[in-house]
């Protein structure tokens, strides 16, 4: 066997066994990047895994400030009992500043004292609502 067939034969081989782990829903994914499973059946769990959180600056048409890169969002109030890339935004600042909770997309009890434990170490209204006061003060 050639050197080129031989490296053919080992992308190939290594291709199928890609292809064979993901049809068998597993995926193999490095610290803090999610991962998800297809496999179903009585024993399939949830799996929820830690976003990532890599905060800069940001500058935009009518706002600069810090940014996780999940949300650009700075006036819209969310609240305990939101979900989503919002949430894993404001999640992320927290953690920025200080104030680190699991960054899962989840706006329950935890992240909400954190958030209230923010707005009172920054002087504003100390309600666990995360509003436009609040998103200026994450984006400093």
């Amino acid at each position: 066997m050639s050197m080129r067939s031989s490296t053919r034969f080992r992308g190939a081989f290594t291709g199928a066994a890609v292809c064979s782990a993901l049809a068998l829903g597993t995926v193999l994914a490095g610290p803090g990047t999610a991962a998800a499973s297809t496999e179903t059946g009585r024993n399939a769990t949830a799996v929820s895994a830690q976003a990532t959180c890599s905060v800069y600056w940001k500058v935009g048409v009518d706002y600069a400030g810090l940014t996780a890169g999940y949300s650009w969002a700075w006036n819209v109030v969310i609240s305990q009992g939101a979900t989503g890339d919002r949430v894993r935004e404001i999640q992320c600042l927290l953690g920025y500043h200080g104030h680190g909770v699991t960054v899962d997309g989840q706006f329950g009890p935890a992240t909400k004292s954190a958030v209230t434990a923010f707005q009172r170490a920054r002087g504003i209204g100390a309600d666990g609502i995360v509003g436009p006061s609040t998103w200026r003060q994450l984006r400093k």
